[in-house]
Formats: C-alpha cells, structure tokens, sequence
C-alpha cells in the first residue's frame, strides 16, 4: 500500500442496528444483499424487520438471523489498486478478537461489528490513525 491512507482517515458508526439474514430472497430495503452460488444474505435495519408486510420474507424467508450489529463506514475514497485496507483492519480488530463481516463497495469500505464490541473496536482502530465519529 502506497503511503499511509488510514493515518487521520475517518470512519463512522451509523445510528442504525442491522440483521444480518441468512435468506431465501433478497430484500428490497436492505442496505445490502449479496448472492452467490450458496446462499443470499440479508444486511437490513433491524427495526424494518417489523415493518415487512409480506410475510414469505417474514416467515419463510429467515434461515438464519443475528441482530446488533452497528455498520461503520471507512469515509476515505479508495481506488481499485490499493490493497492491504481489509487486512490492516481486520488483524488489529482481529488481535482484540472482534468478529467483522467486511463489505467492500466500489470506492469505500463498510465493516459490520457487534454492538457489544464497539468501543473496543474504536480503540483498536485508533491505533491505526483512523478518527471514529
């Protein structure tokens, strides 16, 4: 990785808490949904789950389900060519041994961590010159 681009980076926790779905279908107000061979996973505000007025999602759609998580979005424009973000991120929250489900996005990086976790989580990333807002 060219130079330091986390050093004085900034991140920030959304006000939301997300599910996370193992599912049978995606959800059109899902923050995201990713689908591959396997399965299709679900990252949507937990208080929307209520709000589903179709009940095959409700219902029959959740294979798995975890709450509180809290999505923290790395506010620094990546390009394609660097590498070593996901890696420096995930060993130091790693080494706190703080679980992460990583979303990578075009130009920025978005890393969903427990609740319970945060504020270790800020610390860590502190370590590395990112300022959490």
């Amino acid at each position: 990785m060219q130079g330091d681009c986390l050093k004085n980076a900034k991140a920030c926790f959304r006000e939301e808490k997300f599910a996370i779905i193992k599912a049978k279908h995606t959800h059109p107000e899902a923050f995201a949904n990713i689908t591959d061979q396997y399965e299709i996973t679900v990252i949507i505000d937990q208080n929307k789950l209520g709000n589903i007025t179709y009940s095959e999602f409700k219902v029959d759609n959740l294979s798995e389900l975890e709450k509180n998580w809290k999505l923290l979005t790395l506010d620094v424009v990546f390009s394609l060519n660097t590498v070593g973000i996901l890696a420096r991120i995930s060993g130091v929250l790693a080494e706190k041994g703080i679980s992460i489900m990583a979303i990578s996005a075009y130009s920025r990086d978005h890393f969903l961590i427990r609740e319970e976790d945060i504020s270790e989580a800020i610390g860590a990333l502190k370590k590395l010159g990112i300022l959490v807002e």
